[in-house]
């Protein structure tokens, strides 16, 4: 069963998953509805239903933020400053820390990771580092590796995996012979992902 079946079935619904991952892997931030749309794919009254009932539960609270805005009769380009409310974690919402560590724990398999990208190209490796293996300062989350690779289907795919993990991706997206020549001479770029914890999802270059 993947790992978002199993929290989707322990949580109620997808959409509450996502929700979750998203404010518990960015604990600092504050969140209007547009924002969390966006950043979670959550829509319309589904969103402001798991919004209400996480904040019923105590998990989020409502929070102002300062935001730059344009200013309604200003010049073009005139920003000003605007308070919005919004919502943001609750650090004092007594599970936090248990919640934190069960959502983000359960970490997408290898064969899901590579079905994300299975019509992405000619995909030759795929290395996962960072939020997939709780390692934080890993350079980054997902490296791409192959030949014809279609960016916009890729950057779609990736979308889809920021809302569903909560966090924005740090990713690197190279054709095969440029990585293999940046290989070859100990690219500083390449070497920082190979010689740190990471976790090889597809490997079909005869390299390692």
């Amino acid at each position: 069963m993947k790992y978002m079946d199993i929290l989707a079935k322990l949580f109620g619904s997808s959409a509450r998953v996502k929700l979750m991952r998203l404010f518990l892997m960015n604990p600092e931030d504050v969140f209007d509805y547009a924002e969390m749309a966006k950043r979670s794919k959550v829509l319309g009254s589904g969103l402001r239903k798991e919004v209400g009932l996480l904040a019923g539960v105590g998990l989020i609270k409502l929070r102002v933020m300062v935001k730059m805005r344009p200013k309604p009769s200003g010049k073009d380009g005139e920003l000003e400053k605007r308070k919005i409310n919004g919502y943001g974690v609750d650090v004092h919402f007594p599970y936090l820390t248990a919640l934190r560590a069960l959502v983000t724990e359960i970490a997408l398999g290898k064969e899901d990771v590579a079905a994300r990208f299975r019509n992405c190209g000619q995909l030759k490796l795929i290395i996962v580092a960072g939020i997939f293996i709780d390692e934080a300062n890993s350079r980054v989350d997902i490296l791409l590796v192959g030949d014809k690779l279609k960016k916009p289907v890729i950057e779609g795919a990736l979308r889809r995996l920021e809302a569903e993990l909560g966090k924005e991706l740090t990713y690197g997206v190279i054709d095969t012979p440029d990585f293999e020549y940046r290989f070859g001479i100990y690219d500083k770029f390449i070497r920082d992902i190979l010689d740190y914890p990471h976790l090889v999802v597809l490997n079909k270059l005869n390299l390692f």
